[in-house]
C-alpha cells in the first residue's frame, strides 16, 4: 500500500511537470488544459498525505515496540 501511493505521487508530479512544461512551448495544448494540471496536483498532495500518515502510524507503532523492550529490559535487570 505503501510504495503504491508512493508510485502514484511520483507519477501524477512528473505528469505535472510535463504537462507544465509543454505549456509553456505551446505543446499538445489541445490535451493540456490548467485543470488537467491541478488534478494531478491534487492526486499528488492526497497520496503523500496518506502516505505520510501509514509512515508516522508505522513509526509510531515501532516506538511502542521499542518502549515495551526497554521496560522489559529494565524489570529484568532489577
Amino acid at each position: 500500500m505503501k510504495k503504491a501511493l508512493k508510485i502514484i505521487a511520483t507519477i501524477s508530479i512528473v505528469l505535472f511537470g510535463i504537462l507544465w512544461i509543454t505549456s509553456k512551448f505551446n505543446f499538445l495544448t489541445e490535451y493540456n488544459s490548467i485543470d488537467i494540471r491541478n488534478l494531478f496536483v491534487i492526486i499528488y498532495l492526497l497520496t503523500s498525505l496518506k502516505y505520510f500518515q501509514i509512515e508516522v502510524k508505522d513509526k509510531n507503532a515501532e516506538i511502542q515496540n521499542l518502549k515495551l523492550k526497554l521496560e522489559k529490559a529494565k524489570n529484568s535487570t532489577s
